[in-house]
């Protein structure tokens, strides 16, 4: 892909952008594409993640005299505030593995599920399944009877989302990080703008979910070719983890 053919797909997405913030306003019900993005964002959940890491008295002295005693200091604490989102036909809630690690030494102790109908659930580290780069956790059913859940679209192992999608995949992502702020430090600060995209923030290709960010690019991730840089994005492929999504 070429740069002029790069530039034509960002204005596209741009103006894709505009338009659906400005019918979404008027024609919510009506527009099967806006209808369709209306599920897919009251899909999204926030998992806020709480580790704790025990200090002993051994970590912090070198030299033990005869009679020492290792005993507890304090505990220290992170949490880490990740994105998700419900699947379609059952309780399940998808996200990267990443968000439940720690840094050295913490352990995950509890995350807390925040749901866009207002709802919350509380689990321990037995509630989260990891595989590869993906996690999953179930939830009763009660707490999301009211949300609609996202299907999960079918990508090759191996393959990129603009490998696969071709430039409607690179329009889509073009969209995706602008709309969420992830534009040039210059262009953010000319327009008050904020970058929205967090850890864990599906990205949906005609309804469907695709892949999460890994990471929070600091200006618009270009490709050393002109497309758009995928690195920091976890795309849902057979091969990095997927499979426990389904289970």
């Amino acid at each position: 892909m070429n740069y002029k053919n790069f530039a034509k797909i960002l204005f596209a997405a741009a103006c894709v952008g505009v338009w659906s913030l400005s019918s979404a306003a008027t024609n919510t019900g009506k527009n099967g594409n806006v209808s369709r993005a209306l599920d897919n964002k009251l899909a999204e959940v926030t998992l806020v993640s709480e580790f704790e890491k025990p200090v002993r008295l051994s970590d912090m002295v070198s030299r033990r005299r005869p009679g020492f005693k290792d005993v507890l200091i304090k505990v220290d604490r992170q949490t880490k505030t990740c994105q998700g989102v419900l699947l379609a036909g059952t309780p399940r809630v998808a996200t990267l593995s990443a968000c439940f690690k720690g840094g050295d030494g913490y352990q995950m102790k509890k995350v807390t599920l925040r749901f866009a109908n207002g709802k919350q659930a509380v689990g321990t580290a037995n509630s989260v399944s990891v595989q590869g780069e993906f996690a999953r956790l179930y939830v009763k059913r009660a707490l999301v009877q009211d949300l609609k859940g996202v299907e999960i679209a079918h990508i090759a192992a191996g393959k990129s989302l603009q490998q696969t999608y071709s430039n409607d995949g690179a329009a889509m992502l073009a969209q995706f990080f602008t709309n969420r702020g992830v534009i040039s430090p210059r262009a953010r600060r000319a327009m008050g703008m904020k970058p929205s995209l967090k850890i864990g923030t599906p990205v949906f290709f005609r309804g469907k979910l695709v892949a999460f960010a890994n990471s929070v690019p600091n200006k618009f991730p270009v490709s050393l070719f002109g497309g758009v840089s995928e690195d920091s994005l976890t795309v849902v492929r057979p091969d990095n983890g997927s499979a426990i999504l389904f289970k």
